[in-house]
């Protein structure tokens, strides 16, 4: 893997464009074919052909308010093709790493649940299989903080939703009190299904801006948020990861973090409307629907636990 800077003359404060950044990487053999990558909420990525080899470029810069450390989701993508997880890292540079591209599918929701067991078997494994793989400092995605830590960001910086930061803590705190003791693990955390992506014969995991340390619960409540597993799913991918282990204390965690994932998506896309700009990405509705998500699973939470 190489890792320098691009450098381009350019007049003081002259923005450059995505295409001009990509076309002077230092890693292409000659010209280059550039077509953007649909589908990103948080950054922007590019498909580029290159002698016949395909590579994905991805642009980013840290988001701190959402917890979004580029160098760690970097360290990251890299322990995971490691491990078997993810296509290799071929070029890092300031605000950008380059990959190789994995020439398949994005899934559909509708994908993803035909395609559960062997998705939730992956999941199991990344869980257990990751942690060796991961160095420096160890990043927490505990989503009961992070939505007590966007709301006090909304807080501070007078977001129209602001007055509901108090309902926020509350729920919060009510959920991760749910919260039984169970082993730490390393998630993805993001597992919407346009990261999970399908070669005709195996199943990759991309994106890792939200991995770290957490249970099992959390992550497998994202994806079957995410991908809207209904009742008799969610009990089946339950017994296959869990299996004998899948207690009652367990289950509750689960409804716990079922209702917590979507409000910790719901709070990423409202601070997404002042602090990224990703075209024809309309953060407002993408937080109000998470947002319904949420209260509909808070429901069913206190309806079976109280």
């Amino acid at each position: 893997m190489r890792e320098m800077p691009a450098t381009i003359d350019r007049a003081p404060g002259q923005m450059i464009d995505p295409i001009t950044r990509i076309a002077v990487l230092p890693l292409w053999t000659g010209e280059v074919h550039t077509t953007l990558l649909p589908g990103g909420l948080g950054n922007q990525s590019y498909i580029v052909e290159d002698a016949g080899q395909k590579y994905v470029v991805r642009f980013g810069r840290d988001y701190p308010v959402q917890h979004v450390y580029r160098a760690w989701e970097l360290m990251v993508s890299q322990a995971a093709h490691k491990a078997g997880f993810a296509s290799e890292i071929v070029y890092t540079g300031p605000g950008v790493f380059v990959g190789v591209y994995i020439d398949g599918k994005n899934c559909s929701p509708q994908e993803v649940r035909a395609k559960a067991d062997d998705i939730v078997r992956l999941v199991k494994r990344f869980h257990m299989e990751m942690p060796p793989y991961i160095s420096g400092a160890a990043h927490m995605f505990w989503p009961f903080h992070t939505v007590r830590d966007y709301a006090r960001t909304m807080r501070v910086e007078r977001h129209r939703n602001a007055r509901m930061a108090d309902e926020w803590f509350a729920v919060s705190e009510e959920l991760e009190k749910a919260q039984a003791a169970l082993p730490i693990i390393f998630g993805h955390n993001d597992l919407v299904s346009r990261n999970i992506v399908d070669d005709g014969e195996r199943i990759w995991f991309v994106d890792y801006e939200h991995a770290g340390f957490t249970t099992s619960v959390c992550d497998l409540a994202g994806l079957a948020s995410h991908s809207s597993f209904d009742e008799a799913q969610i009990d089946h991918v339950l017994d296959l990861y869990f299996g004998a282990e899948l207690t009652p204390d367990v289950r509750r965690s689960f409804d716990a973090a079922f209702a917590i994932m979507p409000l910790r998506e719901a709070l990423w896309g409202m601070l997404a409307e002042t602090h990224l700009d990703i075209p024809q990405v309309d953060y407002v509705a993408y937080g109000a629907q998470k947002l319904e998500v949420h209260r509909e699973a808070l429901e069913r939470f206190r309806r079976r636990w109280g």
